[in-house]
């Protein structure tokens, strides 16, 4: 299974915070570990199982690490071609049953010098048909008085990408990120922060399983494998928000989401959350997220005539929109052991789409994940 097919959440969850533990027992100053494991269920298609173990700690007041290692489980169907061979084009699953497993690692180390950080990171991820390494620096100036901190960033992956249907294929993709960000203290309640990010990607973007079938008028078939640009320059706009509502007990969480490549593809996330303390131990939040994109300029359930060099079907390129629903718990014991739980629903479909119908061959993803976190401060 190529890894685009991993989704958003994946991402998400390997951004945790993850620990690299003290050489010296009681070195630590300031930390936490913690275990957590995440479950993804498509409906009729994939299913992802995922260990994480993670952590963070400041030790002599000037350096920070982090670090996490988790595991990939993966079986299921996935979408392999579109045929319009019922007279409409409609995507087809694998008739293959889908087994993968992937293992990561990160590890980042930092040095403050007074007002600045800096820090140096490196991952590592390996599955049966792609590999990655990736190191990344980032500079950070904490200023007036530690209510403003300026963030700037740069990483570089370099990934090899392989098929375990074509033994022969070994193509490399390179990517460069860029990113700068600001965030700010506006008041003893309230708190902004906003982020900019670019991306400069060369190299192997195909998805070796995937390809188009179509029958034309004149009965002529026409099979063609996925095919991409082979360069891909992406600019995502992030801000985040945060209000505090003492009396009530309540913060309020918004986060929006602006991304854009030369591919043509933009695209808008929102998401709102309300996190409620009902005393010092426990907590819920309930959260709504919406997602809409539009459809790569390439982007074709049919091969039309006379047939491009490039055009993929693969639905993730296409025009839909999302709702993702959630609810997190949260317990606190007095000892600084956390628990957190969440559960969420996704639905991504054509109808979902913001000003209009989104891509007809768009088949409607419906899914389900969870979450579940124990963690231990010291």
């Amino acid at each position: 299974m190529a890894a685009t097919e991993r989704g958003a959440l994946w991402k998400a969850a390997l951004a945790l915070p993850i620990a690299v533990i003290p050489a010296r027992a009681g070195a630590a100053e300031v930390g936490e570990v913690g275990v957590t494991l995440l479950g993804y269920k498509e409906r009729g298609l994939m299913k992802i199982t995922e260990p994480i173990l993670w952590g963070q700690a400041t030790f002599a007041e000037t350096w920070e690490v982090s670090g996490s290692a988790a595991v990939d489980i993966i079986t299921g169907a996935s979408p392999q071609l579109v045929s319009n061979a019922s007279g409409k084009p409609v995507q087809t699953v694998s008739g293959a049953s889908i087994s993968d497993r992937r293992t990561t690692w990160d590890a980042k180390v930092g040095r403050r010098f007074g007002d600045f950080t800096f820090s140096a990171s490196r991952a590592v991820s390996r599955e049966e048909d792609y590999i990655s390494h990736a190191f990344g620096l980032e500079a950070r100036w904490d200023t007036n008085a530690k209510l403003t901190t300026f963030t700037a960033a740069f990483g570089r992956s370099n990934d090899r990408v392989r098929s375990s249907d074509d033994p022969s294929l070994d193509e490399h993709r390179g990517t460069d990120q860029y990113l700068f960000g600001v965030s700010q203290v506006i008041s003893p309640v309230a708190a902004i922060q906003s982020t900019v990010t670019y991306s400069r990607g060369r190299g192997w973007f195909n998805d070796p399983y995937k390809f188009t079938l179509t029958f034309h008028p004149d009965a002529d078939l026409v099979i063609m494998p996925d095919r991409r640009p082979s360069e891909r320059d992406t600019w995502a706009w992030i801000t985040r928000y945060r209000h505090h509502f003492a009396a009530q007990r309540n913060t309020l969480q918004a986060e929006y989401r602006f991304y854009h490549d030369d591919w043509g593809i933009d695209a808008h996330t929102l998401e709102v959350a309300l996190h409620h303390d009902f005393n010092e131990a426990f907590a819920l939040r309930p959260a709504l997220r919406y997602y809409t994109q539009s459809a790569a300029d390439f982007y074709s359930p049919v091969i039309p005539q006379p047939q491009p060099d490039i055009l993929s079907s693969d639905q993730r390129l296409g025009a839909f929109g999302g709702l993702s629903p959630s609810l997190r718990g949260i317990y606190r014991f007095a000892d600084g052991t956390r628990v957190e739980a969440t559960a969420g629903y996704i639905v991504d479909s054509r109808s979902l789409h913001l000003g209009g119908r989104g891509s007809e061959a768009f088949s409607t993803l419906r899914a389900a994940y969870g979450l579940v976190s124990i963690s231990h401060a010291f």
